[in-house]
């Protein structure tokens, strides 16, 4: 057992500080995503803003975390996708490829703001931007093959409602990220 722990890096450890906020940034997802108008076939939710945030404000590595924890509690029937809905049939069902996609959309925000060295308010437009992108290829793909749908016809349910909210979604996600980044660098908080 010593020679386990002897052999870890200590940077691959999690500390108690970054999983809490890591599950402070699930809870937001959970909560966030009951925010919603339920429209057919894809609900219109603030989900999206709570993944662009924790793209936004956490490390790579816990930005996924959060949002795999998020479809974990789902697939395992915990009420937290839009209209406290669970269960692995949301993931297998026509939306199931927009809330797979969401690992991968903050780990992509997160990471794009940890490359750049400067310009990080663009930094994060480009990487919120190329995640909310990847999003709509992977549902709309998914769509696609549970609907039988077109793709055109699923880009059309699926994606062009979406893209005037979504866009707003970044502009508040942004500023609001800076805000908060501001204020703990002023409390020397740092994510």
């Amino acid at each position: 057992m010593n020679q386990l722990n002897a052999t870890t890096k200590p940077s691959q450890k999690i500390s108690t500080k970054d999983l809490v906020i890591t599950g402070m940034f699930t809870a937001l997802l959970c909560v966030m995503a009951q925010i919603s108008i339920p429209i057919q076939p894809i609900p219109f939710t603030m989900a999206i803003f709570a993944i662009f945030i924790t793209g936004a404000l956490l490390q790579p590595r816990y930005a996924f975390l959060a949002a795999l924890v998020y479809i974990l509690l789902g697939a395992f029937g915990a009420p937290v996708f839009s209209g406290y809905k669970g269960g692995l049939n949301h993931l297998t069902g026509m939306t199931g490829g927009f809330l797979i996609a969401y690992p991968l959309m903050t780990f992509l925000i997160a990471l794009s703001y940890k490359l750049a060295k400067k310009h990080k308010v663009l930094a994060l437009s480009i990487g919120m931007t190329l995640s909310i992108s990847l999003c709509y290829l992977i549902g709309t793909l998914w769509f696609t093959f549970v609907s039988g749908k077109t793709f055109y016809m699923a880009l059309t349910l699926c994606v062009f409602p979406f893209v005037p909210f979504d866009i707003i979604k970044i502009i508040l996600a942004i500023s609001v990220s800076v805000i908060i980044r501001r204020a703990l660098q002023k409390q020397q908080l740092f994510l």
